[in-house]
């Protein structure tokens, strides 16, 4: 840190009670958000309280510094950036305050999903739907007046917030709702005071210009608001706060109106032969008076018709464009009267390209109504270095200018030589377009500023306006002024009211750059030739930096470097949707260096320079990589599919080079064999492992946590006793279908009943087993600690057995779904061996390779009934391998037991990670929402396939855990010894 940040720093440190964070790696997860933008900052607070906030204010008003208030971070102007002091939200303004019959007080950073969760049961839901409300936050969503797709009828964010709680320029706090203008005479007591009498003078002075409509859409939020505003009488600061982009004043706590939620619902879709024949028809949808009318172009429906089998069945492919229009109310009868009102005028409009489908299951609706949100992630995946880039995605035109305003795009498109799309909001005349452009390619960062001057004219010129939904931010403040005129200075003045020292986000809304489009934009890295022995491999240009990244690891499919910028900062990853998983740490810690964004783009950020280079393999980078616990759903469920679990390991591996693996790293890397010392003592192990002051000296040696109770070791390992059973011999000429039974680590020690119930129900589908003794323990452990030649060892020692079983007709199963990924895709990252793709292409999930015997009935129907409740968990590796859940269902099967679902997320555990110290209480808090679930009295036992997933649901609910072939095995009649006592709870000291 430089010599002013760190006086900052110091000057802060004693009277913030939140986070302050001025490092280099710190600063840079604050440097980008959703937009192509990025500008370190001079440093970021995390406050606790709202002191923290006004006090951080003060003190940027007294030394003249900037401030930006943050978020998620997920607006695409880049109005959250900026090079002074980031305040961020998010993290620790997350209460809801109250919640009231018809209103609702809250803190800025509460995600908007996470609120109407708490509103469902009352009926009740905030009135816009924003895209992202999985991860947008409150304040953000007031910070630019968003709105949803339903927004055609309940409007945007500004119509429900009745008062605000915020912090003004200089530091002071204040509550702000609907203020009287003061009479002449009267003396303003507070700053609050002395705004109110300037916007009075205004407001009078302007009221012309004020009643003017500028724009003829119905959506149009640039600028300042004081025109909604005013009123004769007074005015609703809350209101004009709404949509100032933390400008005016920063937000603390928010009172909002909700509404109830319809009882009915019903969606049409639409589909028409041209993109013009849909812009055409929406003005004859306005008429019915729908709550919502989207249009979508033909890239949109060829990538989702190619991806999700339901929506070929509803989309023809003839349609290249589709409306999707939605009615709520509370009449089921009224709302499919309205919908068949509808989808007859469109078919005697003889517009349709094909039969109209009506859609009145809610389930059924909500997933059409969010097509966007199964086609963002099919757009951003798209292969080659162009990206759909969101710098004109918020233009909105009167409706009925649509299928002019659409013929003028493609125009203008055609003239760039650029490829789009588009999908709008076109009940509002909203539109999202992202131009395809690669903005480390100097030739399409020329395009930006044209393109943008060029469809904002276009817009305009139809009665439109510049900003519909989003943020002016970075993007939109040099056309301020196309929009609106004479009318800038008076927005001018609102600012200089309310922060004459322009220290709240300087620059937006308000600025005088006319070419701010194109500043700041991504540092994108670019491939640079391997230097010659005599050239300087370490330029303080960072032109070669990309040389200092070398990766360790093979890349089959994009390079680090393409991997890392590929993240458009989107901030899925911050999603609290309890049914996706991507990011347990986030949703631990909910800090921003927890995000597979942030990491992802401190590895592009090293690479383009934008950070020194030298930081690669250091300790401040190493735990920013020990914030992923490898759970590899970022390539799944990231819109643009970033593998940043590989990532990670490549940063992780760097530093283990650069420094030795630390104590609980090396000894957590090589857990297979403390196990197999351990199995020849486990006397003497169990012992030591229950003994307090033994568990005292690990957790100060090894840094093994002193709480987390570790599962008991026994002498015999599986494969040994397999061996006593004539298992470990091949038999190729055996009848049945023949299988190697890959055990692991945990199954071959520590629970070696699993291992014989996997056998067992095998056996019991007349299946040849195999269990050759040479196998070794997966590597996921060495794996995850960067220890990359120990794991890159126990593959190949692995895999000479493997492949030759493969090779001879054997299928390879693993009960442990950590050792199905390891061998299905991770040893393919570890060696070039050709046995590697060989083993992967033969290798099942226990579950997995039960299930295609049942579809094929070779796998006997359970018969014995099981009386309990279970709770079962899917484990992370086992959604990673994208398999479903055929644990799952295998056990739906068995007579008499009841099996719910609990998808809560993560259990936390990951592996070796919730083993470690540092990790402990950080994986029980990943963990928390499965574990309430499994504490709840109606819940008798849990059930996973994940052996660390049992430790992690033993140690927090007092009742066992069993995988579900145990389950199966039981009601086969195969395990009589565990029947009898398997809903028995745990002995507190008892894990397995």
């Amino acid at each position: 840190m430089d010599e002013r940040r760190a006086r900052i720093h110091d000057d802060l440190r004693g009277v913030i009670e939140g986070e302050l964070l001025f490092e280099p790696l710190e600063r840079a997860n604050y440097a980008h958000d959703a937009s192509i933008y990025e500008i370190d900052p001079l440093g970021v607070i995390v406050p606790r309280t709202e002191q923290d906030v006004a006090t951080a204010v003060r003190y940027a008003a007294e030394n003249q510094i900037a401030v930006q208030a943050r978020g998620a971070g997920t607006d695409p102007s880049g109005g959250v950036l900026g090079a002074g002091l980031v305040i961020d939200f998010s993290r620790h303004f997350r209460r809801i305050v109250s919640i009231a019959a018809d209103s609702v007080v809250v803190q800025p950073g509460v995600v908007l999903d996470h609120l109407n969760a708490q509103l469902a049961p009352m009926g009740r839901r905030i009135g816009p739907d924003p895209a992202g409300s999985e991860f947008c936050t409150i304040g953000g969503m007031i910070g630019v007046d968003a709105v949803g797709p339903r927004s055609l009828r309940w409007g945007s964010t500004g119509d429900y917030v009745a008062h605000l709680r915020v912090v003004f320029a200089h530091g002071e706090v204040a509550e702000v709702g609907y203020e009287p203008w003061p009479e002449y005479d009267d003396d303003a007591i507070d700053f609050k005071g002395v705004v109110v009498r300037k916007l009075g003078a205004l407001a009078r002075h302007n009221s012309e210009m004020l009643s003017r409509r500028i724009a003829r859409a119905p959506r149009s939020r640039a600028g300042y608001a004081l025109g909604r505003s005013a009123t004769p009488s007074g005015i609703d600061l809350a209101r004009l706060l709404v949509g100032s982009e933390g400008t005016l004043a920063l937000v603390t706590e928010a009172t909002l109106r909700t509404i109830p939620i319809p009882a009915a619902q019903g969606v049409a879709l639409l589909p028409f032969a041209r993109l013009s024949d849909a812009a055409m028809a929406v003005a004859k949808c306005l008429e019915e008076s729908p709550s919502a009318c989207d249009l979508y172009d033909w890239r949109s429906l060829h990538l989702v018709r190619d991806a999700v089998p339901a929506f070929r069945d509803w989309i023809p492919e003839l349609a290249e464009s589709v409306l999707i229009v939605e009615f709520e109310g509370d009449d089921p009868n009224e709302v499919a009267d309205r919908l068949r009102r509808l989808t007859n005028r469109m078919i005697r409009s003889r517009l349709l390209v094909a039969d109209p489908v009506e859609f009145t299951r809610r389930a059924e609706a909500e997933r059409v109504l969010n097509l966007r949100r199964v086609v963002e992630p099919l757009l951003m995946r798209m292969k080659g270095p162009a990206r759909p880039i969101p710098f004109i995605e918020d233009v909105a035109v009167p409706p009925a200018a649509l299928a002019e305003f659409l013929h003028q795009l493609q125009n203008i498109f055609k003239h760039h030589d650029v490829s789009w799309t588009l999908d709008a909001q076109a009940g509002l005349g909203l539109l999202r377009i992202r131009p395809f452009l690669d903005i480390a390619d100097p030739s399409d960062l020329a395009k930006i500023e044209p393109l943008a001057t060029q469809v904002v004219d276009a817009a305009l010129d139809l009665g439109g306006a510049i900003s519909g939904a989003h943020g002016c931010g970075l993007v939109r403040t040099q056309f301020l002024r196309r929009q609106f005129g004479d009318q800038v200075q008076l927005f001018r003045e609102i600012k200089d009211a309310f922060d004459p020292l322009n220290v709240l986000n300087p620059g937006k809304v308000i600025g005088d750059d006319p070419h701010l489009i194109t500043r700041n934009i991504k540092r994108m890295p670019v491939p640079v030739p391997e230097p010659e022995p005599d050239e300087d491999a370490e330029a303080e240009t960072g032109t070669a930096a990309t040389s200092w990244i070398l990766p360790v690891l093979r890349w089959t499919d994009r390079s680090p470097m393409e991997t890392a910028s590929a993240c458009n900062g989107c901030g899925a990853c911050r999603t609290s949707d309890p049914s996706a998983r991507m990011c347990p740490t986030f949703r631990a810690l909910g800090s921003e260096a927890a995000t597979p964004r942030s990491k992802a783009n401190l590895i592009r950020q090293m690479m383009a320079g934008a950070i020194d280079p030298k930081l690669w393999g250091t300790e401040e980078l190493r735990q920013n990589a020990d914030l992923c616990i490898h759970c590899n759903l970022c390539s799944k469920e990231c819109p643009s599919g970033l593998d940043v679990s590989t990532l990670m390991l490549e940063a992780k591996a760097a530093y283990a080079e650069n420094h030795g693996l630390p104590p609980v790293d090396w000894m957590l890397s090589r857990v297979d064999l403390w196990s197999r010392v351990a199995s020849r003592f486990p006397i003497i192990s169990n012992a030591l492992l229950s003994n307090g002051t033994t568990r005292w000296l690990f957790e100060r040696l090894f840094g093994l946590a002193k709480l987390r109770r570790l599962p008991k070791v026994h002498r015999t390992p599986f494969v040994r006793r397999a061996a006593r059973q004539g298992l470990t011999r091949p038999r190729p000429q055996a009848p049945g279908p023949r299988v190697l039974y890959f055990v692991d680590v945990y199954a071959n020690y520590f629970d070696q009943e699993l291992a014989e119930a996997a056998v067992a129900v095998l056996h019991q589908a007349e299946v040849n087993v195999y269990v050759p003794t040479a196998q070794r323990g997966s590597g996921m452990p060495a794996l995850v600690a960067g220890d990359i030649d120990h794991a890159r060892d126990l593959a190949l020692a692995n895999l000479r057995v493997l492949g030759n079983a493969v090779r001879d007709g054997y299928t390879i199963v693993c009960s442990e779904p950590t050792a199905t990924l390891m061998l299905r895709h991770e040893y393919l990252k570890l060696t070039d061996d050709l046995d590697a793709a060989l083993v992967a292409a033969n290798t099942f999930d226990l579950g997995q390779y039960l299930a295609g015997l049942e579809a094929r009935g070779q796998l006997p129907a359970p018969k014995h009934p099981l009386r309990a409740r279970v709770g079962y968990h899917q484990p992370c590796h086992l959604r990673a391998l994208d398999v479903g859940t055929p644990g799952l269902d295998l056990i739906r099967n068995i007579p008499e037991l009841d099996v719910e679902f609990i998808d809560r997320g993560c259990s936390g555990m990951a592996g070796t990670f919730g083993l470690a110290r540092d990790h402990f209480r950080t994986s029980l808090r990943a963990g928390r929402p499965l574990l309430n679930r499994l504490r709840d009295v109606d819940i008798e036992i849990g059930s996973t396939e994940c052996g660390a997933c049992r430790m992690q649901m033993e140690q927090g609910a007092p009742k066992r855990t069993l995988h579900p072939i145990k389950l199966l095995s039981m009601s086969y009649g195969l395990n009589p010894a565990l029947l009898r006592q398997f809903k028995a709870p745990k002995a507190r000291h008892e894990v397995l």
